[in-house]
């Protein structure tokens, strides 16, 4: 295709040659041109506008991300956007003090309830973050089979690399809080 540019300056020429081609006493022929005009050139006069440049990529925030830091150690966890997991988001910040058990959780009785929905799960994974019983909160360290106890979702600690050897076993100060943004 050609430009504007290239369209206008060869009606010109073509109109120019056209002229000279006939006799002195014939009287002036109009001349058609039938062209396209593309995109690649503004015309002469014409201020060729600016790009729209598309704006840059936010990073995805998703709200149910918080940061569990124990002892010290901090970690990124997501909640779930069932009940519990809002009314986790809802009382943060939450510092408590968590006692061992059973050589794969820690545990706190909150005073406060969860209304979420119980459930039993039959494979309890390292990180799980659940409600037992209705206001204690369990932070799981270890992965078992589970056959027994019924708990409420609250979410999971997304990458739980080093998440037993920071737990160890004693009991921990954890921290929950929402993701700074």
């Amino acid at each position: 295709m050609l430009t504007r540019r290239e369209l206008l300056q060869g009606a010109g020429f073509a109109a120019l040659a056209l002229a000279g081609c006939g006799k002195k006493d014939d009287a002036p022929q109009e001349v058609e041109v039938d062209f396209q005009v593309t995109e690649d050139e503004p015309a002469e006069g014409e201020v060729e506008p600016e790009e729209e440049s598309e704006p840059m990529a936010q990073e995805e925030v998703n709200p149910m991300q918080i940061s569990v830091i124990i002892n010290g150690t901090p970690f990124t966890a997501t909640l779930d956007d069932g009940v519990a997991g809002q009314q986790m988001l809802e009382r943060l910040p939450l510092s408590l003090h968590m006692e061992e058990l059973h050589g794969n959780e820690k545990y706190n009785y909150t005073g406060e309830s969860f209304d979420g929905e119980e459930y039993l799960p039959t494979t309890i994974e390292a990180g799980d973050l659940m409600v037992y019983g209705g206001d204690c909160l369990v932070l799981f360290y270890e992965t078992f089979d589970n056959d027994r106890y019924q708990y409420q979702r609250v979410g999971k600690i997304d990458d739980v690399t080093n998440l037993a050897e920071v737990c160890g076993k004693n009991s921990v100060n954890v921290d929950f809080e929402p993701l700074s943004r």
